[in-house]
């Protein structure tokens, strides 16, 4: 079954934010209980992925105890409830979306101004009620023109309206309004992101059989996103997860639209994809062969396939010198690099736990098996450097110390920025390959820098959502993505051009090609042709590992 994914699918702006901010405060605030003032966004699995963190839903009538923090969620809350919060303990860290928190402006200006306030929306919704909150004077909600008939006579009226109520319900309602009052000021503050997930529907039934609305039950943006595509015509299927999909449904269905709402996570739709497109499949690729999956599965996720890549490339290239062990200096840095990604990972625990659950229940589950894994390999690194007989063991001794004292204690995680702590594993890929597969040879070092910079692009591309939601500040995000593929330009002229220079670009040919790959593969990532994250990751090492052959 061919499946397109609409553009906006994902975490919009506000519940990036609001995600962030409580992910960062929970890590900030290790020994302080966390609450969120309803639940944070409308979407139970985000909601139980916080929960197991600790991250609970502050009950109504509860007393806080000193420290305790409430984090108020991104649909905004009334002045009071956040003054009632603070009499009943809780110090205040305010996630509103800074769309909403603007309505909310504009609704306490005008009220304040003389002005009676009508509000379009869904009068139950969180949104709607915080921002009646800010009204001093009259006020009322409505979401049609028939309800605007009911309204009293005022003389001047401002008009605001829902972030996520649909284009249509706002010009009609806005259209009566206009009819009944002669004063009236309009305020669009519709959200345009959630426009333009609405305006995506219409441009995706041209060329679908059918849609899936994936999100909460409880998410009205999501609803509407639902009964915009329902009147299509087409087939549409609301579901919170991929379990709730059924092959009897998606019966002689050859095109299929997934939609998400602005609170759905990515993981979650990337798993309803994956199994939309295995329905009515008559031949399964290997690729999607189960015990092939939970092989590689397990390969990416212990981080073994990454370590393997770097292995081999440092084991080719020592037999391309002829320098000796080249196999007990591989094992070496494949000890060394997957003992120092599985600790790193364990303390970047915030971009793992929002983007990719997985990881994090897969490290849960094998937490006494990896750990004393990791060190044993970093044992074994030791004993192969000192065998070597050169100043190698000093090298393996000095970054195995510093990334045990990062994993061991928590504050050097905060301490340093992103693109530190990015640019410290960049180069010690770099700098391993380098001097355990070339014994320091400075001819090598340029082309394996910049080699290792494009597959550092590419991999920076596959987080950069992370990054976005998070906040990180990573070389890539400040880029973007089309300056970041751009740029990729640069290692790559610069890897061929030394090689050539050096006059060993026919001996190292596999470098040359590895460069030219990984640059062609970074277009893709960074485009989003190749999206999926373990897709990257496995596709970038082998482009490593045939470079290396």
């Amino acid at each position: 079954m061919k499946v397109k994914i609409a553009k906006s699918a994902g975490f919009c702006v506000g519940v990036k934010r609001a995600v962030e901010m409580v992910l960062r405060i929970a890590d900030e605030h290790r020994d302080r209980k966390i609450f969120t003032y309803g639940p944070l966004i409308h979407n139970p699995q985000t909601i139980e992925m916080l929960a197991e963190k600790g991250i609970k839903v502050l009950d109504s009538s509860s007393v806080g105890s000193e420290g305790d923090i409430a984090v108020i969620r991104s649909h905004g809350v009334a002045p009071e409830v956040k003054e009632e919060l603070r009499k009943r303990g809780y110090e205040i860290f305010d996630a509103t979306c800074p769309k909403v928190a603007f309505v909310h402006k504009l609704a306490k200006k005008f009220s304040d101004d003389g002005y009676a306030i009508i509000i379009i929306g869904d009068a139950n919704h969180s949104e709607v009620i915080g921002i009646k909150g800010e009204v001093s004077g009259d006020v009322a909600v409505v979401n049609s023109p028939e309800q605007v008939e009911n309204l009293p006579e005022w003389e001047k009226v401002a008009v605001v309206v829902q972030t996520t109520m649909d284009r249509q319900t706002f010009e009609s309602v806005v259209g009566a309004i206009q009819k009944k009052y002669k004063n009236v000021v309009v305020k669009n503050t519709l959200c345009s992101e959630t426009a333009y997930r609405q305006d995506e529907i219409a441009e995706l039934a041209a060329e679908s059989d059918a849609f899936v609305v994936i999100g909460g039950r409880n998410s009205a943006n999501t609803g509407r996103l639902y009964r915009l595509a329902s009147k299509t015509g087409l087939p549409t299927f609301w579901v919170e997860t991929a379990d709730e999909l059924k092959q009897s449904d998606f019966a002689g269905i050859e095109r299929v639209a997934v939609v998400a709402g602005a609170s759905t996570p990515h993981w979650i739709i990337d798993k309803v994809v994956e199994k939309l497109e295995n329905m009515n499949r008559k031949f399964l690729p290997p690729w999607r062969w189960r015990w092939l999956k939970y092989f590689a599965y397990i390969v990416l996720r212990s981080n073994f396939w990454a370590s393997l890549a770097a292995g081999f490339l440092s084991t080719a290239i020592a037999f391309k010198l002829s320098i000796g062990s080249p196999i007990l200096r591989g094992l070496s840095v494949l000890c060394i690099l997957f003992g120092t990604l599985n600790l790193y990972e364990y303390r970047e625990w915030q971009g793992l736990a929002l983007m990719d659950p997985s990881k994090v229940q897969f490290v849960r589950k094998t937490r006494k098996i990896l750990f004393p894994l990791s060190l044993i390999a970093f044992a074994v690194a030791l004993i192969i450097s000192f065998s070597l007989e050169n100043s190698l063991w000093i090298l393996a001794l000095a970054f195995i110390f510093i990334i045990i004292c990062y994993w061991k204690f928590s504050f050097l995680e905060r301490i340093f920025p992103a693109f530190v702590k990015d640019s410290a594993i960049f180069g010690l890929w770099i700098i391993l390959i380098w001097a355990y597969g070339s014994d320091w040879n400075i001819h090598l070092l340029i082309p394996l820098s910049m080699f290792g910079a494009l597959r550092a692009l590419t991999m920076g591309l596959k987080e950069l959502e992370t990054d976005r939601i998070l906040q990180r500040k990573s070389i890539i995000s400040w880029l973007g993505e089309k300056t970041s593929v751009f740029l990729g330009l640069i290692p790559l002229v610069v890897s061929v051009t030394a090689l050539i220079i050096l006059k060993i670009s026919i001996k190292f040919i596999g470098i040359i090609l590895g460069s030219v790959l990984m640059w062609i593969f970074t277009i893709l990532v960074g485009f989003r042709v190749v999206r999926k994250g373990s897709y990257v990751e496995f596709l970038a090492d082998l482009i490593v590992i045939i470079s290396a052959i």
